[in-house]
């Protein structure tokens, strides 16, 4: 990133109300871990960014300590957790373990912002079991987790209205 994104990055960080991170992990064509942090600000009169905070190389292991370690210098190079409402993970047990998984190491270093799952991965790993033998079963077994998914998310957070 040349100083000038950098600095007008920094400066939108600076001058926002709230930010969220949303965090993606995956492999390149060379087999090396990748991990995306995006950044959305919320300004004072609720307009909104959306940027690529940081792209990091992953070399050697993609544990949770890891992933903190990446996304602790990223956020520190443009201020610090202060503002951060929320962060969207993928779902992997090295970002959701509560012992040395991402989200367990946040709480372990006192950055209390929620950790959600993103939807569309939500999505996605229920679409996978729409292509096993037994549709029907599958469907149930995708309308289960969904539900449980959102009586998580209701029990964390308020507010869902459960219909099934």
């Amino acid at each position: 990133m040349d100083q000038y994104a950098a600095k007008k990055l920094c400066d939108l960080i600076a001058k926002c109300e709230y930010f969220s991170l949303c965090l993606d992990e995956s492999t390149d064509q060379a087999d090396l871990s990748q991990l995306l942090i995006f950044v959305r600000t919320i300004q004072e009169d609720f307009t909104f960014n959306e940027e690529l905070l940081s792209l990091v190389s992953l070399h050697g292991t993609t544990k949770g300590t890891d992933i903190f370690e990446a996304v602790q210098k990223s956020v520190m190079n443009y201020g610090r957790f202060d503002k951060c409402s929320c962060i969207v993970t993928d779902g992997a047990k090295a970002m959701t373990g509560t012992g040395s998984g991402f989200r367990g190491l946040l709480k372990q270093n006192n950055i209390t912002c929620p950790t959600i799952h993103c939807i569309i991965h939500q999505e996605a790993l229920c679409g996978k079991f729409l292509c096993q033998a037994n549709p029907l079963k599958a469907i149930d077994l995708c309308h289960r987790k969904f539900r449980d998914f959102l009586s998580e998310m209701d029990a964390a957070y308020g507010g869902f209205a459960l219909s099934f």
